[in-house]
């Protein structure tokens, strides 16, 4: 037999369990859905058309016949924090562009190697500048091997500073 207490126990765990459930969200049409992974993709017709542009001369650059750089990735848009003085940061809107190095990059001398990182920086610099973006867009370029090794990442270029780190080191 149940004692009274174990009854009242069981009673309120029943309708503590049945009634305590959240209503069931109201069914919602997926065409009335935003994208899933909105910032997955360049929106701005101006930056992609630049984007595309980049990649396709960026990927036709070749030594001994082979491409310097295997793949090209260029990454949506996005805002940074960069240091502005002591302790304090500033926004900047950027476009990331990952370049992986190829087979034609180990036969380019050292210098070469610098040379080409700091053109594909201005090539993609001038290319979004003509493409006019409010906020002004600019380039961040990433130079890696083939096993995430970085070798560079370029925001902005100083005169007689290196930008290729622990290539051939």
């Amino acid at each position: 037999m149940i004692s009274g207490r174990t009854w009242i126990m069981n009673a309120a765990l029943l309708v503590c369990a049945v009634g305590c459930r959240p209503p069931a969200p109201p069914p919602v049409s997926t065409a009335d859905l935003p994208p899933v992974y909105p910032r997955a993709t360049i929106t701005d017709p101006k930056v992609s058309e630049a984007a595309e542009e980049f990649t396709t001369w960026i990927g036709q650059q070749q030594a001994d016949g082979n491409p310097i750089f295997g793949r090209i990735e260029v990454l949506p848009p996005v805002q940074t924090l960069e240091p502005y003085g002591i302790g304090t940061y500033q926004k900047v809107f950027r476009l990331p562009v990952i370049l992986t190095t190829g087979a034609g990059w180990t036969a380019l001398p050292a210098d070469h190697r610098e040379e080409i990182t700091a053109t594909a920086f201005n090539d993609l610099t001038d290319r979004l500048a003509k493409s006019k973006t409010e906020p002004a867009l600019r380039p961040t370029v990433t130079i890696q091997t083939p096993q995430g090794l970085e070798l560079a990442w370029v925001n902005n270029l100083t005169p007689g500073r290196r930008l290729l780190h622990g290539d051939g080191e």
